[in-house]
């Protein structure tokens, strides 16, 4: 029996592979962002994490 947190993983690497596949037969185009889109969507500083239990 897996636990969630590998079920979670293995969830992302299907994705990330199909990403891959997608990105390799064309359908789907990543590029860089232009100046106007990084003024527009500036990165979102990381949340602090919540401390721990304990």
């Amino acid at each position: 029996m897996k636990s969630a947190r590998q079920r979670a993983e293995e969830k992302r690497a299907e994705k990330l592979d199909r990403v891959r596949e997608q990105v390799e037969s064309g359908s789907l185009v990543i590029r860089k962002m232009t100046g106007e889109e990084r003024e527009r969507y500036p990165p979102v500083p990381p949340r602090p994490k919540r401390p721990g239990r304990r």
